[in-house]
């Protein structure tokens, strides 16, 4: 691939970067409840079980202690469920806070399905595909990155 072309996606993903900042901006609490929520209902899909609090910190790089006190107004506020089990503790989103997320997320969907109305069937598709298989080389593959060993 040549660097002109590598420039030109890198630039890509930073300026969608700065889109979601930008929207989760204009939301009450600047996206935390989004990003937070999406991000557990995005880790339940793919994995097919409930994130642990464990999981969270080796992901995000915070400590433990730090994961905790980031959840506790989410589970004050009843949109998450922590629950132990033995020695582990599972997060898990509650109804209550599934309709928090999916009243932000029909926003957003309908903001992305905007943008995609400008591009054809076919430019669409194609758009999808290549960008799901960056995203796999991206998070699959830390041997092509610099991102060290929590990879994206």
């Amino acid at each position: 691939m040549c660097r002109e072309s590598a420039e030109r996606a890198a630039s890509m993903l930073l300026r969608y970067k700065d889109c979601i900042r930008r929207y989760k901006s204009r939301t009450d609490d600047r996206g935390r409840k989004f990003k937070v929520l999406g991000s557990l209902r995005e880790y339940e899909m793919r994995n097919g079980s409930p994130v642990t609090v464990s999981e969270i910190s080796r992901g995000s790089g915070l400590a433990m202690p730090n994961v905790s006190r980031l959840l506790k107004p989410f589970e004050r506020d009843g949109l998450i469920r922590r629950e132990k089990r033995g020695r582990t503790v599972y997060v898990t989103i509650t109804p209550k806070g599934n309709e928090a997320l999916e009243a932000q997320r029909e926003i957003f969907i309908g903001d992305i399905a905007a943008a995609l109305g400008i591009l054809t069937d076919t430019e669409r598709d194609a758009f999808l595909s290549a960008g799901e298989k960056i995203l796999q080389a991206l998070e699959n593959n830390p041997e092509i990155l610099s991102a060290g060993e929590n990879k994206c």
